[in-house]
């Protein structure tokens, strides 16, 4: 905060504000640049390509904030002119606050340094930020998305650090790999911009950058295997592709040295904005488009498993070495060898594809109880119906719309807490009606036996079958003619493994 409060005194071009809180009630910061001021007013209004950087998710994976801080300083010292014309910096180096202040030398194990301690995973919760892109159980997350709906940026980059699988590169990258984002963001990413980054990167620096994962034999094939979780929206950098933003993951190298991490991350982000600063236009325009498009009627994956990419891939291998850890006893360090880069050709292992999927209807309905209080109305502006029903009903053209059953008030609330929180528009039903529609028959219910995020993960089998229904008033409507409508989709969906049922 500090750092950023002296950059913002050096430089009229840098406005300071915050965001939202932590768990522990820490204002989470935000700097500014680019805008007459840091309100979302003045940068929306600046009609430029808007750019987040958020580092320090993970509180032990440090390398984003301070290369966050030196991108600050390098706009402090007028370096960075050229990207001002075009482009809207929204940073945020600290994301996880409360995390980043349980310094311990123990935490991060054999990553190579800070040997002086660092943050930790989680936040003050025990929770883990990058699995709260759907459930929203975290003040850091509800700030994050409170952020998302008011700047709406059009890129959002998420710094990191692996965990430590074994390679050359000295970051790697992905975008979200669910196939229910927009294909127009997907192909911007795979085709032009991650290119370019790379070819920039190695050409200044002869550093290799690559998608995230690892050299393996998973299911007997030796190939470059992505990770198959990250097409669920509780991943951030998923999260913001699902919200129609070019969202982009970075990881650097654990096994490098700390100064290396952070030049890997700045000259990433380096190369992120020049690209941006020439390309801004069609960037915005993939965006809109997204925003536009309508899902309705169509297939959306509920569930997918990773594929192989057409042709192989030069994979980077390196060594790395263990040396004793000054501090801590029996927890060596793991530096990689440099000098020891070799080539191996394989496939990769990196796209998602649906094994299960459901249609998009044109609305979702949760119908209140019967004698249970109406359900309040939207805070923020509603949806409109869609074009053709009366004001309050769902009773639009197209897919018939789909019903769930809300049994008590408290999860009606709880239902409006979670939209409001996301920015998903509804509106409320405001009389009785009878409603030709669709809803889940449950075949199956299987719950894990084991925590994840303080759940227990639950997975339904079953059909959309058709119905017609007694609607009560007050009974509450999601329009998927709206932008968010494949978040609201992947929440709402019975059988989606990132949802409210899940």
């Amino acid at each position: 905060i500090g750092f950023m409060k002296a950059m913002a005194a050096a430089s009229p071009q840098i406005h300071l504000t915050t965001y939202g809180y932590t768990f522990e009630g820490r204002p989470m910061p935000l700097a500014v640049i680019g805008a007459p001021n840091a309100t979302p007013e003045a940068v929306l209004a600046t009609g430029k390509t808007r750019v987040f950087i958020q580092g320090n998710i993970h509180a032990g994976e440090v390398e984003g904030k301070e290369a966050a801080l030196w991108l600050l300083r390098s706009l402090a010292k007028g370096e960075r002119a050229a990207w001002l014309k075009e482009v809207v910096l929204l940073i945020t180096p600290i994301y996880n606050a409360d995390g980043n202040e349980r310094v311990n030398v123990r935490n991060r194990g054999a990553q190579y340094g800070p040997v002086g301690g660092m943050g930790q995973r989680h936040n003050a919760q025990d929770l883990d930020l990058n699995r709260d892109g759907t459930k929203m159980e975290t003040a850091e997350a509800r700030s994050l998305a409170r952020l998302l709906t008011q700047y709406e940026p059009h890129v959002a980059i998420d710094l990191h650090t692996t965990d430590g699988s074994d390679h050359g590169y000295y970051l790697t990258y992905e975008i979200g790999l669910n196939p229910n984002n927009s294909p127009g963001i997907t192909n911007l990413l795979r085709n032009d911009l991650l290119p370019a980054v790379t070819s920039a990167v190695k050409a200044r620096h002869n550093w290799d950058f690559f998608y995230y994962g690892g050299a393996s034999s998973q299911q007997g094939e030796r190939a470059w295997w992505g990770d198959l979780d990250l097409y669920k929206p509780r991943y951030a950098h998923t999260y913001f592709g699902i919200r129609n933003r070019i969202g982009i993951l970075s990881e650097t190298y654990s096994y490098a040295t700390f100064e290396d991490r952070i030049k890997a991350d700045y000259w990433f982000l380096e190369e992120i904005l020049n690209y941006t600063a020439r390309h801004g236009k069609v960037m915005r325009q993939a965006v809109a488009t997204a925003d536009a498009e309508s899902i309705i009627g169509t297939q959306q994956m509920v569930r997918g498993k990773l594929v192989k990419l057409p042709g192989t891939v030069q994979a980077v291998l390196a060594e790395t070495v263990y040396e004793p850890n000054p501090y801590v006893p029996d927890r060596p360090l793991r530096r990689r060898v440099n000098g020891s880069e070799r080539m191996e050709t394989m496939p990769h292992y990196g796209a998602v594809e649906p094994i299960e999927t459901s249609l998009a209807p044109r609305a979702y309905v949760i119908a209140s109880a019967p004698g249970a209080p109406s359900a309040p109305s939207a805070p923020s502006a509603p949806s409109a119906p869609s074009a053709g029903a009366a004001p309050g009903t769902p009773g639009a053209p197209g897919r018939p719309p789909r019903v769930i059953a809300s049994p008590t008030a408290r999860m009606m609330a709880s239902v409006i807490d979670r939209l409001t929180a996301h920015g998903i528009k509804y509106f409320v039903t405001s009389r009785e009606i009878t409603l030709k529609a669709e809803r889940f028959k449950i075949e199956s219910s299987r719950q894990e036996t084991q925590e994840y995020q303080a759940h227990k993960l639950r997975t339904l089998t079953g059909a959309w079958e058709a119905t017609e229904q007694l609607l009560p008033a007050g009974s509450l409507v999601v329009p998927m003619d709206q932008p968010l409508a494949r978040l609201a989709f992947i929440l709402f969906d019975a059988r989606s493994d990132d949802g409210f049922m899940a």
